[in-house]
């Protein structure tokens, strides 16, 4: 005999918000160099504004530009390609500065 008894589950729901959005044409030697300088970003990519660079560079890479490691690549042309920028979290009151 089948049984029924009522009960609370956690469920996750999406919601699809309308937002404004900005659409940007690029060449593919921009795209490139867009690409080149984002690789530089970092910080956390959930915590900090590197979430919105992190989505570009992924979405550069479905448009198949070309790997920012491949030869001839503009991010090889970057004087100093040891430095970079780096996100602080939202709300983080100092900056993180490994010791090394």
């Amino acid at each position: 005999m089948a049984e029924a008894k009522r009960t609370i589950i956690d469920q996750e729901i999406k919601k699809v918000e309308k937002v404004p959005a900005i659409s940007l044409t690029l060449t593919i030697e921009e795209a490139e160099t867009l690409m080149a300088v984002l690789v530089k970003v970092a910080g956390s990519t959930t915590t900090s504004p590197r979430k919105h660079t992190n989505a570009i560079l992924v979405s550069l890479e479905k448009a198949q530009v070309r790997d920012w490691e491949s030869t001839g690549h503009p991010f090889s042309l970057l004087a100093d390609r040891n430095g970079g920028l780096a996100f602080r979290d939202y709300g983080a009151r100092k900056p993180f500065y490994a010791t090394f």
